[in-house]
């Protein structure tokens, strides 16, 4: 397999491939400015970043230490590790989950609050009370245990308990009512979840509880300016924004607007803000159109105005101060960046932006026919080189009710511009469009996604969009089960990669995390269909090389699944090559190894592409 040379060196383009696309999270607007986390291209380590138009030369800057890096461990998947409260900064820092205060105005971060192996995330500032609160968890495994409390640095209080897992709680302007989400262990929060409100008084303790169960999924509670309580529900199909009015017994609940589309993505984190209520007559949504997502200005009802941020197709986080909106966005033409528009003219101008190439890669949505008619549809990113047709890529995304987004990513950018076309794929089970596709994954796990990414790959190539002797296919966590039941069942494909992929589902349920410790139930059915849809359990069928990339630290699939997998593979004589990273989790994080990965992964496909084992 012979590849065109790359248009900028290769080292340069691994240097460019291994920075984050995303690498922008936790946005919050106050007094002093905004305030991210971002993490650093040099280390992976995720910072404190502050703009504000006061700043002396009028660039952001990074305020946490370098040497910390802040991140929930919360579910695991965290979320949620910023707030600013008065002229602090509190952020939770990743290895020991203690609480650092940082001040705004520069210098240095200190140890604020610490409870030996609690983990922390869904931090919301109590600006009435001078404390923060938060969704706290302690334990580990089944054995796990939440609850929602309340810090001030020496002292912690707790509001609520009993709930299997909390939501990261919302605080009303005036600080006299609280709203969060709870669900069951055995459910996922996409699946089904509950909203509670509360009164609290002038001690912060909760009274008045109510209590609504649309027997659906409710995220991402938001209090608008006149403290009216509006959430997001996809009882009616789709996540839209619901008001909710009443007291306990005599709730009323009124869809805002008449869009039939996910104003949500799905809930993998906490404190995750897709929609924003400024002031009593003008909110600020987001939707899904085709996977993309559209940012508009509404009134009060719900009914659209004006689309801000048009080039934007990702929307990672909103905040709001001083009549500008903030916004985290990614698209097609740019890396991860940071915007703010002003809420009465609608200017924009962007405060920080993460590198993207002059001309990156853009995404062309193709769609293919599945079992019964159904469709599936991708993000299909053409080669840079002439070669016709050339070899592909196909990205499986984890979740497996996460989503692909037609986003500049650098390292399709990389892949591309080494001759590969790549396409990312939303089979039925991904998030962004509705509750029915999403559920369509009920049972069904190891089975329609491999068909839909047969039927994807297979409609490329009568296209003429792929060569059919060069096909490679790769995915992370439950892509990653996806990647190796498909090699367990075609032999489409010259060779795959997984990463830190789930291969005995059994096994998994009884060493995972409690978060997701109840998700393959659903995802797959009893026992036996768990182990039979396993690829450990598939080898018979295996021929296909495979690359597996592994955190030694990994908590969600843990390191023996991956070595059990590889050396089992090896003994039926089918290639497979191993690369374990000890200081990694879940997912390859920090630059270095990153770099280790992604030049292994190409060489791997370039060697298989050859005929190479």
């Amino acid at each position: 397999m012979t590849l065109p040379p790359a248009g900028e060196p290769h080292d340069d383009l691994l240097r460019r491939a291994v920075l984050p696309a995303d690498g922008l999270a936790d946005l919050h607007a106050a007094a002093r400015g905004v305030l991210w986390l971002a993490a650093d291209p040099e280390t992976g380590r995720r910072r404190l970043w502050q703009w504000h138009d006061r700043l002396e030369d009028g660039r952001p800057r990074p305020l946490s230490p370098e040497h910390l890096d802040i991140a929930s461990r919360l579910n695991g998947y965290g979320g949620g590790a910023l707030a600013c409260l008065g002229e602090h900064a509190i952020f939770v820092e990743a290895d020991s989950q203690t609480l650092h205060r940082q001040p705004l105005s520069g210098g240095e971060a200190r140890p604020w609050w610490a409870r030996h192996g609690n983990r922390y995330g869904g931090l919301t500032p109590d600006p009435h009370r001078r404390r923060l609160l938060a969704v706290e968890e302690s334990g580990h495994g089944r054995d796990a245990s939440q609850r929602l409390v309340a810090l001030d640095g020496e002292h912690r209080q707790v509001l609520d308990a009993g709930a299997d897992f909390y939501g990261a709680p919302a605080l009303s302007p005036c600080g006299t009512r609280l709203a969060w989400v709870e669900w069951d262990l055995g459910v996922m929060p996409w699946q089904r979840s509950r909203l509670r409100q509360a009164r609290l008084d002038a001690r912060g303790r909760l009274h008045d509880l109510t209590h609504w169960d649309a027997g659906a999924a409710i995220t991402q509670p938001r209090f608008t300016a006149a403290n009216g309580l509006i959430v997001l529900s996809d009882h009616g199909g789709w996540w839209q924004p619901y008001r909710v009015t009443g007291r306990a017994g005599a709730l009323d609940v009124r869809r805002l607007g008449k869009r039939q589309a996910d104003h949500a993505s799905t809930p993998w984190q906490l404190g995750e803000c897709q929609h924003l209520w400024p002031t009593g007559d003008q909110g600020v949504l987001m939707a899904f159109e085709e996977g993309a997502a559209r940012i508009r200005v509404t009134d009060g009802q719900g009914r659209e105005h004006a689309p801000i941020l048009r080039d934007a197709s990702r929307l990672v986080g909103l905040a709001h101060a001083d009549g500008w909106l903030y916004a985290i966005t990614q698209g097609a033409r740019h890396a991860a960046r940071l915007s703010r528009v002003n809420l009465t003219t609608h200017a924009e101008e962007t405060l920080f932006a993460l590198p993207t190439p002059e001309h990156p890669p853009l995404p062309r949505t193709l769609q293919a026919t599945v079992a019964h008619g159904e469709r599936v549809s991708a993000f299909v990113y053409a080669s840079a080189a002439s070669t016709r047709p050339p070899p592909l890529i196909v990205r499986v995304h984890g979740g497996p009710t996460s989503a692909s987004y037609p986003v500049f990513d650098p390292l399709v950018h990389y892949w591309t511009q080494h001759g590969f076309a790549v396409a990312d794929i939303n089979p039925r089970g991904s998030g962004n469009a509705g509750r029915a596709y999403r559920e369509r994954l009920a049972g069904e796990w190891g089975r329609s996604d491999v068909e839909d990414v047969i039927a994807l790959t297979t409609s490329l190539v009568a296209r003429g969009l792929a060569d059919p002797d060069r096909l490679f296919v790769r995915g992370q966590s439950a892509g990653g089960f996806t990647v190796l039941n498909l090699l367990a069942t075609s032999p489409l494909f010259r060779a795959g990669a997984s990463l830190y992929g789930v291969t005995d589902a059994p096994h998994l349920a009884t060493r995972t995390h409690r978060f997701e410790s109840g998700y393959l139930d659903w995802l797959l059915g009893d026992a036996h269909t768990q182990r039979v849809r396993s690829p450990i359990h598939r080898l018979d069928t295996f021929t296909t090389p495979v690359i597996f990339f592994q955190g030694n630290r990994d908590s969600v699939v843990v390191p023996e699944q991956t070595l059990a997998m590889a050396e089992a593979l090896r003994r039926r004589g089918v290639p497979a090559r191993v690369m374990l990273f000890d200081d990694e989790g879940h997912g390859i994080r920090q630059p270095h190894n990153r770099c280790r990965m992604i030049a292994a992964e190409l060489q791997f496909f370039v060697e298989q592409g050859d005929g190479q084992g």
